[in-house]
């Protein structure tokens, strides 16, 4: 099990180390990704730590969040030999966000997800009903790209700390399906 935060986050700030306490509970080993200077991510300096850290994603469950995602999404499109178990993407986009113009360079292109679609294993997306910080219609949008309904949890926003948010019943649920299978 492999944990990766996004934008502005790392491995013991809002639900991630709840998220992981639970996990090991059900006898799972669990990686929590650092990666490197959050506030000002760099795409090069992001996959290496994410290569550095985890390993192969081959067989691996992901439980990745916001930037988070794309940068897990972006690891298997360069890693054609990796094919994960299955991936929990949290509040998260595969392509440019609007509202984020920040992000742009690390983004770029975005990625090709429907052409990952056949080797990434179970998929599950979760989603607030108000995020502030990535659009619905972002997360919705790569979540249909993927072909799955999002899981959407009332009123946790963008799933931060400040949100109020440290505890994702739904996206342990969502990583415990994915391991069952």
């Amino acid at each position: 099990m492999v944990i990766v935060h996004g934008y502005n986050g790392y491995p013991a700030k809002h639900w991630y180390p709840w998220l992981a306490s639970k996990l090991v509970e059900e006898g799972f080993p669990v990686t929590r990704v650092a990666l490197p200077d959050p506030t000002r991510p760099d795409p090069v300096e992001w996959a290496a730590a994410l290569a550095e850290q985890a390993g192969t994603l081959d067989g691996a469950v992901v439980v990745a969040h916001s930037l988070g995602c794309i940068t897990v999404l972006s690891h298997l499109e360069r890693h054609p030999e990796q094919w994960p178990h299955g991936l929990v993407l949290v509040a998260g986009f595969d392509a440019r966000v609007a509202a984020l113009p920040e992000l742009d360079d690390y983004i770029g292109d975005g990625v090709g997800t429907e052409a990952l679609l056949p080797r990434l294993g179970d998929v599950e997306v979760v989603m607030s009903d108000g995020d502030h910080v990535v659009p619905n219609a972002d997360t919705a949008a790569m979540a249909g790209r993927l072909g799955v309904e999002p899981i959407v949890v009332p009123g946790a926003k963008h799933f931060l700390y400040s949100d109020g948010v440290t505890e994702v019943p739904e996206v342990r649920d969502a990583a415990l399906r994915i391991l069952s299978t």
